[in-house]
């Protein structure tokens, strides 16, 4: 999705333009008649492509310009223009505008000056110039201090945190110890089952790379790879400023960083991000938080955008050896089975951990109470956490997880945990049907009683905290077809009823489902339905065309 922004002091302009605009596909443009509430649109998200007249009252279109790209540095700019403003644009040029047109400009050459843009946006970050980069980086490898110093960071290692600030200096690290974070966990949700370990940690650290190459104009970035996920730590590159400015233009990135990561790599990539300045000593539980959350994926799929995080459960960390730690390990492994709703792997990495148990009866009876105790921990944490006790205890005796000899032989209990889990797993399945039918019954609520505001996707997106890509994936996959229909038959036959109560005038209407612009208003009307609203209004009156209902979706 491409954000343009169009400002001339002269509505007819800025009128003509949009219109022609709107003709493109994945674009969301908004229009204004001051520099003055440029500024402010620019200063509250992301702009891609900047369409500014030079000359108007207040702020001239060059220092318009100057400003967003100060905020957007990769917004490209287009000055409209008359001929008397030549040696403006002149000057423009020679300090990074895109490209001018002179005012008036037909359909064809401002479609095309746009589709140059935007091509122009997709070439910057290019397939080879990421994997030349990505290569590089793998044959030198990140140094082996720098990636153990900021891991022990993130388990909250205090003797690490007593010497942030030294070595901080000394590994070169471009962060500050007096500055708080924003954190961003990242995941790749799924990969194609003919790539080899080379190949995906190839494409793993082109996906970092990727993030690097968005934030790094504005931010201090510092990647860590920890198992399956990525870590960023951000700061900003002007250390005065605000940290909820630093962290909207982070947030407006990440959409753009998930599209590149698609497009270039063919890769779904979910991503968590934290508050806004989060302290270096609270860095290890909001890090446990967001992994929290990305392992549950919110009970969706794939591509998922997250801001925020709550508190998870604290691990203990005293220090274990032996039998303890392979049975912690094994057992954090089938959490995060469950988590991530691997079934398969579950099932086998429970059945061997319980060959191994079987193999130490004869020498410590305390490994397979532990491993009892440690397996049935997880299990009802996990159920309580996502408020799973009662439904399961319909139907499996939830008593037995406190008594290791409820269970006659160490296969009975294998059996139980097995069953538990495979019932745990369907009910997972279940709730995330549940929670996308749920998102959709709130945007189709949504689009009902606000038909006159702004209804594009990216605003939709905001509303239940998705990505814009991932949210039209959910709507058409519960309901069957796009949610621009939906919103498009909305409109429609409101309209229509409007319009056959003979009370409203045509532009009247127009406002009350969302269209400012009257010939706009006409050519959805006539292309929906066929006619313009006047003929329809007439139609009605007539007794030519009967009323009728609309189909409910």
């Amino acid at each position: 999705m491409h954000h343009i922004l169009v400002v001339d002091d002269e509505p007819l302009i800025v009128r003509g333009v949009c219109n022609i605009l709107n003709e493109l596909e994945q674009v969301r443009v908004q229009s204004v008649y001051t520099p003055r509430e440029a500024r402010r649109i620019a200063e509250e998200g992301r702009i891609d492509i900047l369409i500014t007249d030079v000359r108007m009252p207040g702020m001239s279109g060059l220092d318009l310009a100057l400003h967003v790209r100060e905020l957007w540095p990769r917004c490209k700019v287009i000055f409209l223009s008359g001929h008397a403003d030549f040696e403006y644009l002149q000057f423009a040029l020679r300090h990074g505008a895109f490209d001018y047109l002179l005012k008036p400009s037909d359909r064809e050459t401002l479609l095309g000056l746009l589709r140059k843009a935007i091509d122009c946006i997709a070439d910057e970050i290019s397939e080879q110039a990421v994997m030349d980069r990505t290569r590089q980086q793998v044959r030198d490898a990140r140094p082996l201090l720098v990636e153990t110093y900021m891991r022990k960071l993130l388990i909250g290692d205090a003797d690490a945190l007593g010497e942030l600030s030294e070595q901080l200096t000394m590994l070169d690290i471009p962060l500050r110890a007096d500055s708080p974070l924003v954190l961003l966990v990242g995941r790749i949700d799924s990969w194609p089952s003919h790539l080899g370990l080379k190949d995906r940690l190839l494409l793993e650290y082109a996906a970092c790379n990727i993030m690097e190459e968005y934030l790094q104009s504005f931010s201090r970035i510092v990647s860590v790879k920890d198992g399956k996920s990525f870590v960023w730590l951000v700061q900003s590159l002007r250390d005065e400023e605000d940290a909820a400015r630093h962290h909207l233009y982070i947030r407006g990135m990440l959409e753009k960083i998930q599209q590149s990561v698609r497009q270039l790599l063919r890769l779904p990539l979910s991503i968590v991000l934290s508050s806004p300045a989060v302290a270096w000593r609270a860095l290890a539980g909001e890090y446990r938080a967001m992994c929290g959350l990305l392992q549950q994926g919110i009970g969706l799929d794939e591509e998922i955008i997250i801001s925020g995080a709550d508190e998870d459960e604290t691990a203990d960390q005293n220090e274990r050896g032996g039998e303890h730690d392979y049975i912690a390990d094994t057992v954090g492994r089938l959490r995060l089975q469950l988590e991530t709703r691997e079934r398969e792997a579950f099932n086998g990495t429970l059945s061997a951990l319980f060959e191994w148990g079987q193999k130490n009866v004869f020498v410590d009876y305390t490994v397979q109470l532990e491993l009892f105790s440690s397996v049935s921990a997880m299990l009802l944490g996990f159920m309580n956490k996502r408020k799973l006790a009662e439904t399961i205890g319909q139907t499996f005796q939830l008593e037995s997880l406190s008594s290791y000899h409820a269970h006659d032989t160490w296969s009975d209990l294998l059996d139980y945990y097995l069953r538990l889990g495979g019932a745990l797993f369907d009910r997972i399945e279940a709730e995330r049907v549940d929670q996308k039918r749920e998102i959709v019954d709130r945007l189709d609520r949504y689009v009902a009683e606000n038909l006159d505001q702004d209804l594009s996707l990216p605003r939709l997106a905001d509303i239940v905290h998705l990505s814009p890509h991932y949210l039209s994936r959910i709507y058409h996959a519960v309901k069957g077809y796009p949610l621009a229909d939906y919103i498009a038959e909305l409109k429609l036959g409101t309209a229509k009823r409007l319009l056959a109560s003979q009370e409203m005038k045509a532009q009247d209407v127009g406002r009350m489902i969302g269209f400012e612009d009257m010939s706009y208003f006409g050519r959805f009307f006539k292309k929906h339905a066929g006619m313009t609203p006047g003929e329809y209004k007439e139609a009605v009156k007539s007794g030519r065309l009967a009323v009728s209902s609309e189909r409910q979706k």
